[in-house]
């Protein structure tokens, strides 16, 4: 029988605000013997559980903490514009909207976490499969494994969420970590941040270097289960199949704990979407609002994709 492992990362100031509820959702809706695996940074958070595996992700990736102290100090590698002498540049034609402005496309920094994780979960989790699901997203009924693997076939590397000429919607990737590009795939990737050469990509961030390693490491070996299999909309996760178990709240959505009904491009019959407006996802707990204003800021100013 296949076995499976899903991961995820987050910061510790958003404990709270979602990553714990995730694992709970996580807890309570998917298979007893799938374990999820929460890369953590600092303190190991105070919430234990059979299903729930904490990696602290800086004493098991010291290629991120060296790319993190070679670039925490510099502005333009953390989303921002301001230069510094011998630091980093951004092409000057990358960007549209965002091109001489403060923004997530360019925050290398913050996003080595994910690659790091990945890495370490595929060659270490010793499970047939490999899922990263992000932190920000709320499982709302019961998964199935035969689901889950259902969505990547086996002579395939990697699926995710396409979004027609746009770099993917990263929420959700699995990895079969018996293909036989697995590990090309993940040294091509690791190696932009030890080599620094991420900085001659056009941006930083994750879905758009991931979506390169795909079009020039396994172009054909990918599975699109977004645009590519029907899904509509830009908040792609929820309007494919995944939304008929997990609800995804990208950007803002955070502040509420949900995403809403007008996200939604065409009918979903579940109970969940069907009471979406009136579900109380905090369970009459008002949401900290320092953790909200920082939220909408980093929307606003282009730090956070929405």
């Amino acid at each position: 029988m296949k076995t499976l492992t899903v991961i995820t990362t987050f910061p510790p100031n958003r404990w709270n605000a979602y990553a714990k509820r995730m694992l709970q959702s996580h807890i309570n809706f998917w298979p007893e013997d799938v374990m999820i695996h929460a890369y953590h940074e600092g303190d190991r958070p105070d919430f234990s559980h059979a299903k729930i595996k904490y990696i602290n992700i800086e004493e098991v990736n010291p290629e991120l903490v060296k790319f993190k102290q070679r670039h925490k100090d510099d502005p333009v590698a953390n989303g921002e514009t301001t230069e510094i002498a011998g630091g980093v540049r951004r092409d000057p034609n990358a960007g549209k909207n965002d091109k001489g402005k403060g923004s997530y496309l360019w925050d290398a920094v913050r996003f080595a976490h994910k690659t790091f994780a990945v890495d370490h979960a595929i060659k270490n989790a010793g499970t047939d499969y490999v899922l990263w699901l992000d932190a920000d997203t709320y499982t709302f009924r019961p998964i199935t494994k035969d689901f889950v693997m259902g969505l990547l076939p086996e002579t395939k590397l990697v699926n995710f969420l396409g979004r027609g000429d746009k770099y993917p919607e990263c929420g959700w990737v699995c990895y079969n970590t018996k293909h036989p590009k697995v590990n090309q795939f993940m040294k091509y990737w690791t190696e932009m941040y030890i080599n620094d050469t991420i900085f001659q990509e056009l941006e930083w961030h994750d879905s758009y270097l991931f979506w390169q390693c795909v079009k020039r490491i396994a172009p054909e070996d990918g599975e699109d289960i977004g645009k590519g299999a029907g899904a509509k909309g830009h908040h792609v996760f929820i309007n494919s199949v995944l939304g008929a178990y997990i609800d995804h709240m990208k950007g803002k959505r955070k502040v509420k704990g949900k995403s809403s009904k007008s996200d939604l491009r065409g009918d979903r019959h579940e109970s969940y979407w069907q009471n979406v407006e009136s579900y109380d996802p905090f369970g009459g707990i008002k949401f900290d609002p320092k953790q909200a204003d920082d939220i909408v800021s980093k929307v606003a100013k282009g730090k956070q994709g929405n």
